[in-house]
Formats: structure tokens, C-alpha cells, sequence
């Protein structure tokens, strides 16, 4: 009467929760971050720390959107 574990699908579990709790919403932080301070620092007249906030905001907004289709991928190769 003894269950198995499936260790495979129980630490792809843990790591999913890990990404989907930790990672995703740190870089969406960047993505408010980057976004508003690019736009207090643009209206300051400060073009190039803007810029450096305007990527940090880009990178960020293109990892949630990675997640966002990996997750997608992931739930419709099942």
C-alpha cells in the first residue's frame, strides 16, 4: 500500500513553482521599474540614464513575455 514517488515530475514541479513565484514576478518588477524611471528621467532632460532604464524595462517586459509563451508551450504539449 505504499505509493512511488515520480522524482522527475515532482522536481519539475518545484522548479516550475520556483520560476513562475520568483522569477516571473522579479522581472515584471523590472518592467515597472525600468518604465518609471526612463520616463522621470526623460522628462528631466537625463536621455542617456533614461535609455539605460528604457532597456532594463525592454528586458524585462521580453522575459515575461518569454514566460508567458513557454508557459503556453509547456500546457499545450501535454
Amino acid at each position: 500500500m505504499f505509493a512511488t514517488v515520480d522524482w522527475d515530475a515532482l522536481l519539475t514541479v518545484i522548479w516550475s513553482a520556483l520560476v513562475a513565484g520568483i522569477v516571473v514576478p522579479a522581472a515584471y518588477g523590472f518592467v515597472i521599474l525600468g518604465t518609471t524611471r526612463a520616463l522621470d528621467l526623460g522628462r528631466q532632460g537625463r536621455a542617456g540614464e533614461a535609455a539605460v532604464y528604457a532597456v532594463i524595462g525592454t528586458v524585462g517586459a521580453a522575459a515575461v513575455v518569454a514566460a508567458i509563451i513557454f508557459g503556453i508551450v509547456v500546457l499545450s504539449a501535454k
